[in-house]
C-alpha cells in the first residue's frame, strides 16, 4: 500500500512540472543571444541572455528569461498566452534559417557589441563627433576613455560622456598617406608670402633693408600658415568613419 502511494505522489509532481515548448524548428529548447537578435524574438528584453518556453497545467505558456544584470545572471518569469505564443512561432518561421554565413552577416555591422573596445583603440588625441542623449551632437577632441567615459575636449570646456549613453561616433581615419604632399604645401605657402610680401613692397617703395623685412616677414607668415593649410587639407581629404554603439540606433538603421 506504502510503494502504491508513493507511486501516486510522484507521479502526481512528474505530471505537475512544466514541459519545455520549442517555438520553431529553427531554434533551439533554450532560445540564446544570437538566435535572439536573428529572428528579433524578444527585442525589448534588455541585456538578454537566454529564454525558455514552458506549458503550464492550464495549457498556457510561460516564457523564462535569463538576463544580465550588473555583471550577474537573473531569472525571471512571464506569461504567455496561446495567440502570443502562435505569433512569435510564426515570426520565426517566416524568416530565412540562421545559418553560420547569416551570422557573421548580422555581427558585421554590430558595433555597439565591442564599443568599449573600439573606442579603447582610437589614437588619441583624435578628433570625433558624438552623438549621444537622442541625437545631441558633439564635436571635439577625444583625449580619454576611462571606466566607461568619454572625455571629449571642446572650445569651451572637457565634456564627460558615459558610454552607455552614445548613439553614434564618428572620426576620421590615418591621413598619414598625405604626408608627401607637406613639403609642397609648406613651399607654396612661403612662396605666396613671399609674393604678398613682394606686392606690399611695390605699392610703398620702402628702403632696401625694410623691403628685406617684409619679404621674410612674408615667408615667415606663410610657412605658419602653412601648417593650419596642411590639416585642413588632410581632414577635408581624409574618408571618415562611423560607428554605431547603440543597440536602439543600430535596429532603426536596419529598418
Amino acid at each position: 500500500m506504502r510503494i502504491i502511494l508513493i507511486f501516486y505522489v510522484l507521479q502526481s509532481f512528474l505530471f505537475s512540472q512544466d514541459e519545455i515548448v520549442v517555438l520553431s524548428p529553427r531554434v533551439g529548447t533554450i532560445i540564446d543571444i544570437h538566435e535572439n537578435r536573428f529572428y528579433s524574438i524578444f527585442p525589448k528584453v534588455r541585456n538578454y541572455f537566454s529564454a525558455q518556453i514552458y506549458t503550464t497545467s492550464d495549457l498556457k505558456y510561460k516564457v523564462r528569461f535569463v538576463v544580465n544584470r550588473k555583471g550577474k545572471r537573473k531569472t525571471y518569469e512571464k506569461k504567455m498566452s496561446l495567440k502570443q505564443f502562435t505569433r512569435f512561432q510564426n515570426n520565426v518561421n517566416a524568416q530565412p534559417e540562421f545559418t553560420e554565413k547569416a551570422r557573421e552577416v548580422m555581427y558585421s555591422g554590430m558595433d555597439f557589441l565591442r564599443a568599449a573596445e573600439i573606442i579603447d583603440n582610437l589614437p588619441k588625441p583624435q578628433y570625433v563627433t558624438v552623438i549621444h542623449n537622442d541625437n545631441k551632437r558633439l564635436k571635439g577632441t577625444l583625449l580619454s576613455f576611462e571606466n566607461n567615459i568619454i572625455n571629449v575636449q571642446t572650445a569651451r570646456t572637457v565634456e564627460k560622456i558615459n558610454l552607455d549613453y552614445v548613439e553614434l561616433l564618428s572620426y576620421r581615419l590615418s591621413n598619414n598617406e598625405f604626408l608627401g604632399l607637406k613639403p609642397y604645401i609648406y613651399a607654396l605657402s612661403g612662396a605666396m608670402g613671399l609674393k604678398m610680401a613682394t606686392l606690399y613692397n611695390s605699392q610703398r617703395n620702402p628702403r632696401l633693408d625694410e623691403s628685406w623685412y617684409y619679404r621674410f616677414y612674408g615667408i615667415t607668415a606663410g610657412l605658419i600658415f602653412s601648417s593650419e593649410l596642411y590639416e585642413a587639407l588632410s581632414t577635408i581629404l581624409t574618408p571618415t568613419e562611423t560607428f554605431i554603439l547603440s543597440q536602439e540606433k543600430y535596429e532603426k538603421n536596419k529598418r
